[in-house]
């Protein structure tokens, strides 16, 4: 099974945008997505780093993976735990859905800050670059 970590970040929220995605099998980083998304708030850049995973599971015909965000709200959101409220939240989150919905076995899960360091500089690279 694959593992997954995404992270989005946004200077000044909303601000230059990026996102950073480290796709994993067997504890190897075996790919990583790195950039920049122009300007955007920090739940969009979040939103877009999903987006940009299960892209990667759908075009790689990844049929298991586990994602892991930091940001709660996404996973719960995703997750059907809580309602999409913002506008601008509601196409990503509709594109995402679509996109879960053509992976076999998937799960997204929340998890810490400090143990998504990988994707969070992967992120910071985009944006420094």
């Amino acid at each position: 099974m694959y593992q997954i970590y995404c992270d989005g970040a946004s200077r000044s929220n909303p601000g230059e945008a990026s996102i950073g995605v480290s796709i994993t099998k067997e504890t190897k980083e075996i790919e990583f997505i790195s950039q920049k998304i122009g300007i955007a708030t920090n739940n969009v850049a979040e939103y877009e780093s999903l987006k940009a995973a299960l892209n990667y599971c759908v075009e790689n015909n990844i049929s298991e993976a586990s994602i892991f965000l930091d940001s709660l709200l996404v996973v719960q959101q995703v997750n059907e735990n809580y309602k999409v409220k913002s506008d601008n939240l509601k196409e990503l989150y509709i594109n995402c859905k679509k996109l879960m919905n053509q992976i076999n076995k998937l799960e997204i899960q929340h998890i810490r800050r400090e143990l998504n360091k990988r994707a969070d500089e992967l992120a910071n690279i985009a944006l420094d670059s």
